[in-house]
């Protein structure tokens, strides 16, 4: 959904991950996590994730070029 390595193609409807700050992944992940963010589908996604797991997640989006 939000492209290969986190680049998001051109005018699609989800953010492109990559480059994405770190801290701010996070917490987006986090409160999709406990349902505070309302999603479509990450919601269901999220629940999957451990802290650690999307710690290294926002770790490596942050680390890709946009």
């Amino acid at each position: 959904c939000h492209g290969t390595n986190g680049r998001a193609v051109e005018g699609a409807s989800v953010p492109g991950l990559a480059g994405m700050p770190r801290e701010y992944l996070t917490l987006q992940m986090q409160a999709f996590k406990s349902g505070t963010r309302p999603a479509t589908v990450m919601h269901q996604i999220a629940k999957g994730y451990s802290e650690a797991q999307i710690a290294e997640l926002a770790t490596y989006f942050a680390a890709q070029p946009k």
